[in-house]
């Protein structure tokens, strides 16, 4: 077990759903992590916005379900949404080059980093690039895991 608190991102998620080997490669110490693990509601909504059919969202489902039985959601507050707008805008007019990048996905990449910070957990994920860039505005707790 890790230690402290852990949220996977949305990456880590798919790639487990996407790739058997990987899920396998990762079985024990996710297994090993559970009860330090707390899912968020973020992932949650881009996990159900890939799941195009009825099975596939009973997959997803499976995913987070015990973690809301258990009490274990992170949602982003309100403070997190108005710093994320905040960290938005100085990010808008520090990287003027990658305006179109800091949208979308990103934006929810910014909720998952600043709520996980919010409750003192460590993000987990295989998207370097985006944490990465967060990071460089945002102190919080990361670690990026190869697929």
């Amino acid at each position: 077990m890790s230690g402290g608190k852990i949220l996977y991102d949305t990456s880590f998620y798919i790639e487990v759903l996407r790739s058997k080997s990987f899920a396998q490669a990762f079985r024990s110490r996710y297994e090993a992590d559970i009860p330090i693990t707390f899912f968020s509601s973020v992932v949650i909504q881009e996990l159900l916005a890939g799941a195009t059919d009825r099975l596939k969202q009973a997959v997803v489902q499976g995913l987070y379900r015990p973690f809301v039985r258990n009490g274990r959601i992170v949602t982003p507050t309100h403070s997190v949404w108005e710093e994320a707008g905040r960290l938005l805008g100085v990010m808008r007019g520090q990287r003027k080059d990658q305006v179109d990048r800091l949208t979308g996905s990103f934006v929810n990449d910014l909720l998952i980093a600043l709520s996980a910070r919010g409750v003192g957990a460590k993000v987990l994920t295989l998207n370097s690039d985006d944490f990465t860039l967060i990071r460089k505005y945002l102190p919080f707790s990361l670690e990026i895991l190869k697929a």
